[in-house]
């Protein structure tokens, strides 16, 4: 049974829509992970964690090809980063959403990897749901299941322990970990946390009371912020199979969620 959008013929498109598969939609980026990690990690990643999915429950989904562009600006002081505007990705998502609902789904979930995206993706979701007859909801992967956080040792935020580790795991010949070094020069706060401490794994990838982004190149030297230097393939085994059973149990959810009609109370 084929779950890659890209493989499948019209015809199989016209059956996957009738028997109310959910489109997995991946987003990433292509920007600098620094000296170790390369710069599709957060593409790769989301596409890789859905189509582990789509593998364990082929009859409720397919993935479609990812989206391997984000907003990642702050980045660009950094070679090879490519951003895209807000307006330019907000709309582009939006477009995919619309001619999958055209086709005939009903249901379609986006998986973000790169945390800068999240907020456009949410807006992108949300105007599927409000200007076609689909609903479509958004979540970036790493807030998908907690528990990942336990098995950290060190910092993690962007390069760092997490998503070494997950590249580690699911393509290991693209990371050159005699490269890794820890950068973690983020300043203490109570409101601003864009990744994980040590020792204070609760608060999540992003898990900050105030949302606030800064230009790359005055918090890290590397291109890092966290210690990759601290990512083992063990670790990205977990932490990959517990954010693909998270998501298979989302899709399951989502693909059962009933909608009702519409009410104009006016």
């Amino acid at each position: 049974m084929k779950i890659l959008y890209g493989d499948m013929t019209w015809p199989e498109v016209k059956e996957a829509a009738e028997k109310g598969k959910v489109p997995l939609i991946p987003v990433g980026s292509t920007e600098q992970h620094g000296l170790h990690l390369p710069t599709r990690t957060d593409a790769l990643l989301a596409y890789e964690i859905c189509k582990a999915a789509a593998m364990e429950i082929p009859e409720m989904t397919v993935v479609m090809p990812p989206v391997n562009y984000g907003y990642n600006e702050h980045h660009l002081d950094f070679p090879a980063t490519i951003h895209i505007s807000y307006e330019t990705l907000i709309r582009f998502v939006i477009d995919i959403g619309k001619s999958l609902a055209h086709h005939g789904f009903r249901k379609m979930i986006i998986v973000n990897g790169h945390g800068s995206n999240a907020a456009l993706m949410e807006i992108a979701a949300r105007r599927i749901t409000l200007e076609t007859p689909a609903i479509c909801a958004s979540l970036t992967y790493l807030s998908l299941a907690p528990e990942v956080f336990d098995i950290l040792e060190g910092e993690s935020a962007h390069g760092g322990e997490l998503e070494t580790s997950l590249m580690l795991y699911v393509e290991p010949k693209l990371v050159d970990m005699s490269k890794a070094r820890r950068d973690w020069n983020f300043p203490k706060s109570r409101f601003i946390r864009w990744g994980v401490e040590a020792g204070q794994k609760s608060f999540g990838i992003s898990g900050g009371r105030v949302q606030f982004m800064d230009w790359w190149s005055r918090l890290s030297s590397t291109g890092v912020l966290g210690d990759p230097t601290k990512a083992s393939r063990e670790k990205g085994k977990k932490a990959f199979k517990s954010y693909v059973a998270s998501l298979v149990e989302f899709i399951r959810e989502f693909r059962a969620r009933e909608v009702p009609p519409r009410k104009d109370h006016h």
